[in-house]
């Protein structure tokens, strides 16, 4: 157990995804959810970095060895080959050799692959003193791509916090309110969506920044439509972001 004043919190390790480079570690990471017990918090842990795994090509996950592991690539061979896994020849990609071999190894040898990326992790676990949170009104970037507008996958402009999550809300609410009337003189009328209509391309387009605040791959499906919008009524520009308060008990 814990000391009464630290919780273990997991914590998803922030990559973005490039459509030709794949995906990339980047600065950050997000609190998921909070535990009393390190074993605890490691169950939860070593369950999602399986489930992100699946499907993975962790030679995907950089360009280069050093993006991989902390192994230089003649000991990154050494390991392999301790453990019965051939590696590839000098002449093939690591990536190329994981996608026409990884079906071949046993899951020991799978396993010890991703044992051998240690770099290529999602989540981790850490221990912090516990804190009181608040919630952020936080405006979001949208950016118009000469079709269609994007949103900013990461951050905003916080322009409030407050210790309750109504309070917050209500606030949120007002200002989507506010913004909303104004981009509904600008856009003029709009077709309102049908349900069951499937969107090719959306006016607004935030499927990123929901993908990035999961945590879920590019190839992960969202539900239909989620996080496009082809009204300016149901468009958010701006959201309730839960943080930590530090110095205020």
């Amino acid at each position: 157990m814990a000391d009464a004043k630290t919780r273990f919190v997991l914590k998803r390790l922030n990559w973005s995804e490039h459509w030709q480079r794949g995906p990339s570690r980047a600065p950050g990471e997000v609190a998921l959810a909070s535990f009393d017990t390190f074993e605890a918090a490691d169950a939860e842990r070593a369950k999602r970095e399986a489930a992100r795994r699946n499907g993975l090509n962790p030679f995907e996950c950089g360009p280069a060895v050093q993006y991989w592991s902390h192994l230089d690539e003649p000991r990154l061979r050494d390991w392999l080959n301790d453990r019965g896994i051939d590696p590839p020849p000098p002449n093939q990609a690591w990536a190329d050799w994981w996608k026409k071999h990884h079906k071949k190894l046993s899951d020991t040898q799978r396993a010890a692959v991703w044992e051998a990326c240690d770099k290529v992790r999602f989540f981790a676990v850490r221990e912090e003193p516990v804190r009181p949170v608040g919630y952020a009104v936080v405006g979001i970037n949208w950016e118009y791509n000469d079709e269609t507008y994007d949103a900013d996958p990461d951050g905003g402009q916080l322009l409030s916090v407050y210790r309750t999550r109504e309070r917050a809300e209500q606030r949120c609410a007002e200002l989507n309110a506010a913004e909303r009337g104004r981009w509904g003189d600008f856009v003029g009328d709009e077709i309102e969506p049908d349900e069951d209509e499937e969107y090719d391309m959306a006016m607004f387009d935030m499927q990123d920044r929901v993908r990035r605040k999961r945590g879920l791959a590019r190839d992960e499906k969202l539900g239909k439509n989620e996080g496009l919008y082809n009204s300016v009524a149901q468009v958010p520009f701006f959201e309730v972001i839960e943080v930590e308060l530090e110095g205020v008990e």
